[in-house]
């Protein structure tokens, strides 16, 4: 995707090149026509409501800022003077619609062109709200100055106030019109626009057939019938194609009205004005969802991108520290080569380190693992894994005993984390580290909760840190124990050694027998 730098350097490229004049004389005679379609349009009380050009001039000013400068405002005044004597209008009321017109234009300008190129092209669903606000002032300056020129120059209902008209005039149609042209693709990003296949057209088709399902039940709720595709479409597509999507249910609400398949005729101006709002307003609904998915998609997109890298750095580490591990041990191997009387303890060394490898590996492959989800684990197992470099000359220094339950691969990567947190500050400072030291883990089931009690006991005075130390330890026992798996431990120190009491819920954990 070209970034905005890209694109206004492509747009500059075009503006000073030989043909700098043509897309100043297209964006002239553009607005020169729908200007006139504007006018011929106004003997029907309906169709009256279409005035696209002012919208139209400032969506091309917003969305191109290169045809913001003095020659593409001249370009639109020279297209305006040319539709006049087609329309057979005079010098005077040329200059009033001048005035109306690019009144109009140039407060919405001002006020969208200060915002942010992200708010600019509606790719926050605050953006939405940011681009009213400029609508509604530009609609208000339309109000006041149409109900000035009304009679001079517009011919407005009898039954209508010429405020409410003219702001409801430029209301509807820079809501209708301006969210399309702020959100057209970039160059070459059409095809990402497009609903390429069947299943991707379903939401139009449901459109299609609630708007002709409309226009066969008739009355003035057939208006209401496409909303429900609109938001499903706003769901399924892009900014710019639910843009596109709900310009097209106003045209379809205009043509259904003209051609009396809705019928209007029994209704008064004032009442048709109402309507023809609360159609512009419809049209909000669906492009903050579509921006609110597009925000949703694009961070789930980052986030997976994130996470492929996390998995690239994570086997890259997993790699390294494996060849450490191998180092290790060809290090002891060539070491006592020529000590063989050695051999019995670099034996004992060699199967430590590959009993810690294991268990250090154990967090990483039940977090990582595309197979580990949903699979269980032994909670015995899992601490005996975990314990197992630590294991002495007698089986009875370390035991496991109690209940047994299975937990799942989310549970197990937490309390591996804090198993072998408490395991290693053993190995430091307490019966890890004690020759006739004896740990013991008991594990106890309750109905709503699980028990486990991790008790030290040393032969010498212990130097661990006091229960309250707020090292690294206890803050990751803190979060991992009470935040990520709401439950509660408490830490004593005794001269005998240390107890560590872990309380977790039983939700988090499954029966043997429901394996």
């Amino acid at each position: 995707m070209l970034s905005a730098g890209e694109v206004d350097a492509k747009i500059r490229r075009l503006f000073t090149s030989n043909r700098a004049w043509l897309p100043y004389l297209l964006f002239g005679a553009a607005y020169s026509a729908l200007f006139a379609l504007g006018v011929y349009t106004d003997y029907n009380s309906v169709l009256a409501l279409a005035w696209p050009a002012n919208a139209f001039m400032l969506g091309m000013l917003v969305r191109f800022p290169m045809l913001a400068r003095p020659l593409g405002w001249i370009a639109c005044l020279a297209g305006l003077v040319i539709a006049l004597p087609i329309i057979g209008f005079g010098i005077v009321e040329g200059a009033r619609l001048a005035a109306y017109n690019f009144g109009v234009v140039a407060v919405g300008y001002s006020l969208l062109s200060s915002f942010s190129r992200v708010d600019q092209r509606l790719e926050r669903p605050i953006s939405v709200f940011y681009m009213l606000s400029a609508v509604v002032p530009a609609s208000l300056y339309a109000g006041i100055v149409g109900s000035i020129l009304s009679g001079r120059v517009f011919s407005t209902p009898e039954t209508v106030n010429a405020f409410q008209y003219w702001f409801s005039v430029e209301l509807l149609n820079q809501l209708a019109f301006l969210p399309m042209i702020l959100t057209l693709p970039q160059q070459g990003h059409w095809t990402r626009q497009l609903p390429l296949t069947l299943h991707d057209l379903a939401p139009i088709i449901v459109l299609i057939v609630s708007a002709a399902a409309g226009t066969l039940f008739g009355g003035l709720a057939a208006l209401a019938f496409p909303v429900p595709a609109l938001l499903l479409c706003a769901i399924s597509y892009r900014v710019f194609l639910t843009a596109v999507l709900t310009f097209a249910y106003c045209a379809w609400t205009v043509t259904a009205t003209t051609l009396a398949y809705v019928d209007l005729s029994n209704i008064n101006h004032s009442l048709v004005l109402s309507i023809a709002i609360g159609r512009a307003l419809v049209t909000l609904g669906p492009l903050i969802i579509s921006t609110t998915t597009a925000t949703r998609n694009e961070v789930l997109e980052q986030l997976r991108y994130l996470a492929a890298e996390r998995e690239i750095v994570s086997n890259e580490l997993e790699h390294r520290i494996k060849n450490l591990f191998a180092l290790v041990n060809g290090l002891i191997g060539l070491s006592i080569r020529d000590n063989p009387d050695l051999r019995p303890l670099a034996d004992t060394l060699k199967n430590r380190l590959v009993a810690l490898q294991h268990a250090h590996g154990l967090i990483r492959t039940m977090n990582t693992s595309p197979n580990a989800a949903g699979e269980l684990t032994s909670l015995k197992e899992l601490i005996g894994v975990l314990l197992r470099p630590y294991e002495g000359g007698s089986e009875k220094q370390l035991v496991i005993d109690g209940d047994d339950v299975f937990i799942d691969s989310g549970t197990v990567t937490l309390l591996a984390l804090v198993f072998h947190e408490l395991a290693t500050n053993s190995a430091k400072y307490g019966a890890l580290s004690d020759p006739n030291g004896t740990l013991e883990v008991h594990i106890k089931r309750h109905v709503d909760a699980l028990h486990m009690k991790w008790i030290e006991r040393v032969s010498r005075a212990s130097n661990q840190p006091a229960a309250g130390d707020s090292g690294f330890g206890s803050r990751l026992l803190d979060l991992t124990i009470k935040s990520q798996l709401q439950g509660s431990y408490t830490r004593n120190r005794t001269m005998g050694g240390v107890s560590v009491e872990i309380i977790l819920p039983s939700k988090l954990f499954h029966r043997i027998g429901s394996r």
